[in-house]
């Protein structure tokens, strides 16, 4: 009976202790589990109030950028126009804009606009023949936006390369041409066509290559490009030129600033971490460091956090875990 008694007795005091132990991994658990939750509580407003904070800062960054992109931009546009104003004011003849215009109205012109016809006649004759250029020219911009994302990029470089060596080679050679004839500069003819084949294959190079070549040498060479084109286009007579004004300046609305406009389109392509360089579609003007793009930090920032955020879930996680196996040795 005596050891019968002690037996039970004994068996009473596990079953205590054991109970105990339980009770005890439980509460600790319960007790991990409250912490837990309240310091992830605690570190999703301190979250909160980084991204407020994080927000409020926002509107200045992007006060910078906007300023710095606007300043980037303003500087090269307005040193084109200039250029483009004075070439086709001071690199002209009466006999070169006769015959450049000629030329044009062949060669881009599908109603010839004379000076017999009425004002109606003539102004609707060149909006007709101005927006057909500009279609042509929007389907080139789009079949280029389709070849960048679709990564055919030979077929895009190729064409580029050559576009560009035929406008600096051969359009720029007709321009030094005719201010060659106008100031009498002296020059012979292996001197003219040496400098002319230099100016072409070094702006090439500079565009496309860029490897060992200054990026203002490449930003001239672009602005160069620009005003061989606003000079060609020049030649236009008044009525197409003004029809031709008015329909591009509509299409570089539509191209930049609609959702479905092609450079936009080209711009988000190119901007994507993952997107291949393609020099010479876009100027690239240099920013200051503290022009940083909110929108990209903001999303490297918001995907860190969710990362760290990650982190700490898992970490409570193996706490957890690490808790309910020594509960488990001890029982």
């Amino acid at each position: 009976m005596t050891n019968s008694n002690r037996a039970n007795n004994d068996i009473d005091d596990n079953g205590t202790n054991g109970a105990g132990v339980d009770a005890a991994g439980i509460g600790g658990t319960v007790a991990t589990g409250h912490t837990s939750t309240t310091a992830d509580n605690n570190e999703v407003s301190d979250g909160a109030n980084d991204n407020n904070k994080e927000d409020r800062g926002i509107s200045l960054q992007e006060l910078i950028y906007g300023a710095s992109s606007f300043h980037a931009v303003v500087k090269p546009v307005s040193v084109t126009m200039l250029l483009a104003a004075l070439s086709v004011i001071y690199i002209n003849t009466e006999a070169t804009k006769a015959a450049g215009e000629q030329a044009l109205e062949q060669t881009y012109q599908v109603f010839s606009i004379s000076d017999d016809h009425s004002t109606a006649t003539s102004l609707g004759l060149g909006l007709i023949n101005s927006l057909i250029i500009v279609f042509v020219i929007g389907g080139m911009t789009f079949l280029i936006v389709l070849l960048y994302k679709y990564r055919c990029l030979k077929i895009l470089f190729g064409y580029m390369i050559v576009a560009s060596t035929m406008l600096l080679g051969f359009l720029g050679g007709q321009m030094f041409r005719v201010a060659i004839n106008k100031y009498g500069l002296a020059i012979d003819q292996i001197s003219f066509y040496v400098t002319m084949y230099n100016f072409a294959i070094v702006g090439v190079l500079a565009v496309f290559y860029q490897k060992g070549i200054p990026t203002f040498i490449d930003q001239a060479y672009l602005v160069a490009t620009s005003v061989i084109v606003a000079w060609q286009l020049s030649y236009f007579n008044e009525w197409m030129a003004w029809s031709l004004l008015i329909m591009l300046a509509f299409y570089d609305l539509f191209a930049v600033l609609t959702p479905c406009g092609p450079l936009k389109a080209l711009v988000n392509l190119m901007s994507k971490d993952d997107a291949p360089s393609m020099p010479g579609l876009l100027y690239t003007a240099g920013l200051p460091e503290n022009a940083i793009r909110p929108g990209r930090q903001r999303s490297r920032g918001s995907e860190s956090g969710r990362n760290e955020g990650r982190a700490e879930e898992q970490q409570n996680t193996d706490t957890r875990d690490d808790g309910n196996d020594a509960n488990d040795e001890d029982d």
